[in-house]
């Protein structure tokens, strides 16, 4: 047994045969198509089976309608056909029978431009109208002037002639209070005022203001109060009625009566050739009161410009 287990060879080794190549790809295509969801081929289409033989329809007839009776026209009894005589409807403007016009034709006897013919142009009526009132009113200002003579010549000339503000070179008063003289009526600040320094009207006093030359006065502004705001302007007596004295330079006087409103800058037409000064004499006031003066805060004037 010894020797036997001694003289044991090992037995030789079967070499493994390789599997066809075929043989591996059949066996992996078959298992990819099993996983696939088996699909029926489609078959070929099957022409539409022809419809059979039909009857034909039978017409089923119309219902009858049911017509209701025509109303009975009523009788026309209005006036006969002047041509056929037939009795027509007073409404009617031919007759029924023979179409001939029952109702009189009516004749116009509009004027107006025959076929072809243009009509007028009337554009510049208006322009032309407009023109000869300008050209009209300039000749009564002119005649105007003639005939009333130089007032009238330089009333027209006033009226249209430029405005210069004039500067008086002297201011005096008959009375004023010591804290508001009457030169602070023409510093040209409305916040400064002349005061009477008496209490309530204080009639008969006056402002007066003196020109270094004659000058042909037109127009004065004055402004009543104390300012020309509305609060503070009623703090003092306004004045409400007052003399305005103009002295030309021959010394003759152009007195007029004059009334303004209470508050705001007041303006006066004057119109005196070669004056030389201009008095304000107060006659009544608003708001006067026993603690209260008359004030003027500024007073301007104009006259017609040399130029």
């Amino acid at each position: 047994m010894a020797a036997d287990e001694g003289n044991t060879t090992p037995l030789p080794e079967v070499p493994e045969v390789p599997e066809a190549p075929e043989a591996r790809a059949t066996s992996a295509t078959d298992a990819a198509r099993a996983l696939l969801v088996p699909v029926q081929e489609p078959s070929a289409a099957q022409p539409p089976e022809a419809p059979g033989s039909v009857l034909p329809g039978r017409p089923e007839a119309a219902r009858p309608k049911v017509r209701t009776a025509a109303p009975t026209p009523a009788p026309e009894n209005g006036t006969p056909c002047p041509a056929c005589g037939t009795p027509n409807h007073q409404h009617r403007n031919f007759c029924r029978s023979c179409a001939t016009q029952l109702t009189p034709r009516r004749e116009d006897n509009a004027t107006g431009p025959y076929a072809g013919q243009r009509p007028p142009l009337h554009r510049d009526r208006k322009r032309w109208i407009a023109r000869a009132l300008i050209a009209a009113a300039v000749v009564a200002v002119v005649v105007g002037g003639v005939i009333g003579g130089p007032p009238a010549a330089r009333a027209v000339q006033d009226h249209f002639a430029k405005r210069v503000a004039v500067h008086p070179t002297a201011w005096a008063a008959s009375h004023e209070d010591p804290n508001h003289k009457a030169g602070l009526a023409g510093d040209s600040y409305s916040n400064t005022w002349w005061g009477t320094g008496y209490a309530n009207d204080a009639p008969g006093t006056y402002l007066e203001a003196t020109f270094g030359q004659p000058t042909d006065l037109l127009a004065l502004l004055i402004t009543p109060g104390t300012s020309k705001r509305q609060g503070q302007q009623s703090e003092q007596a306004r004045p409400q009625e007052f003399d305005l004295v103009v002295t030309d330079s021959s010394g003759k006087q152009h007195t007029s009566h004059r009334s303004i409103n209470d508050g705001g800058v007041q303006r006066i037409d004057v119109r005196v050739r070669d004056a030389a000064s201009v008095r304000i004499i107060l006659r009544s006031a608003f708001g006067a009161a026993k603690d209260k003066q008359v004030a003027i805060a500024e007073v301007e004037f104009f006259a017609r410009s040399k130029n």
